[in-house]
């Protein structure tokens, strides 16, 4: 596993870099990274994607999870935030490193024909700047595997939820075996990859080494966190449900410890997704709005100490009651970002407010 257990700033930077483009690519059509996906490709993934959202949460609904007030992390362009507002008739907070995805939302909402956004905030998921025990629900996919370990990104996460449920899909764990003998020529979404055969993909995959757009804009991009170090990640929670998918759909259950049945995915790899539930006091936020804290107030007092400053809206910005710090809001995207972050990430935004 990677030893350090942060995010760089140049990792945030290089995030912030790479989802622009994306957002410009799959909104205009024009071609930034011609070895993505195009416009109309990507039109049709995030129809795919609205399905699978609607039919999962709708498994989950059924078996007891509360889904209101939510909170989705890397959200990007939102479209599972939308489904869950839409479908469902519930509240809440689709959070973000990239402004540009966020504010992309409308548009796919309206791709989706859906018309219920939910609260955007571009944030640090290391430092999620939400009052603790606010959210019934907490969602998130392809998400985790972008910092250095896991581990300190689901303790936001269960701090940040009340007694509710933390839903996580399509995360790479470690393979073992694996020779990185060559560097393979077409990057992984490009069609000269997605042409190849499955068994010719398959067999590539254990002797080479992969090529990406988001590694080579310097993306943060971890596939080396063992089933040990999923597993480690998940026990903050007081129980929870983990399904391990390995090559050839070859299933799976990670629980408190790895054992012998794991052994073809400890050495194949593959993705694990699941569902964590934590217990405790019901989340008492009247509206999403309620949810917010001051990342400036949190620097100084901790997350964990008291109730939280009180954030007021007025129409271009959000303003602590305590430490009178603002922040801004552009497109409908609400920053709460530490104020250094803010200048180091988004000085075209800090100007005026910092």
């Amino acid at each position: 596993m990677v030893a350090e257990q942060r995010q760089t700033v140049e990792h945030l930077r290089a995030e912030i870099a790479f989802r622009a483009k994306l957002a410009r690519q799959h909104v205009t059509g024009e071609l930034l990274l011609p070895d993505y996906f195009t416009k109309e490709e990507h039109d049709e993934i995030i129809r795919q994607r609205a399905a699978e959202t609607q039919a999962a949460m709708q498994a989950v609904t059924e078996n007891g999870v509360q889904l209101s007030p939510f909170l989705e992390l890397g959200a990007e362009r939102g479209q599972r935030s939308v489904v869950v507002c839409s479908d469902f008739a519930a509240e809440g907070a689709a959070a973000d490193i990239s402004y540009e995805q966020l504010r992309t939302m409308e548009h796919f909402a309206e791709l989706l024909g859906r018309d219920q956004l939910p609260v955007r905030v571009c944030c640090d998921a290391n430092r999620l700047p939400f009052k603790s025990d606010s959210f019934a629900f907490a969602f998130s996919y392809q998400f985790l595997h972008h910092f250095p370990s896991p581990a300190p990104i689901v303790a936001e996460i269960h701090r940040v939820l009340a007694s509710g449920h933390y839903l996580f899909g399509d995360e790479p764990f470690k393979r073992f075996l694996k020779l990185a003998l060559f560097r393979r020529s077409g990057k992984v979404y490009s069609k000269e990859e997605r042409q190849k055969n499955r068994y010719r993909s398959l067999l590539e995959s254990f002797f080479s080494e992969e090529r990406s757009d988001e590694v080579e804009h310097g993306v943060l991009e971890n596939d080396e966190v063992s089933l040990q170090g999923w597993a480690g990640a998940l026990s903050v929670f007081e129980d929870y449900e983990a399904q391990l998918t390995s090559v050839y759909g070859i299933r799976s259950r990670l629980r408190d410890h790895v054992g012998w049945r794991n052994g073809v995915s400890w050495l194949l790899g593959g993705i694990v997704s699941g569902l964590g539930r934590k217990s405790g006091p019901t989340s008492a936020v009247r509206n999403v709005m309620e949810t917010l804290d001051c990342p400036e107030c949190m620097s100084v007092r901790g997350r964990r100490e008291g109730d939280g400053s009180a954030l007021q809206v007025r129409s271009d910005a959000v303003a602590c009651s305590v430490c009178s710090s603002a922040f801004p809001i552009m497109d409908g995207v609400i920053f709460l970002l530490p104020h250094h972050l803010l200048r180091e990430l988004y000085p075209q935004f800090a100007r005026g407010w910092v």
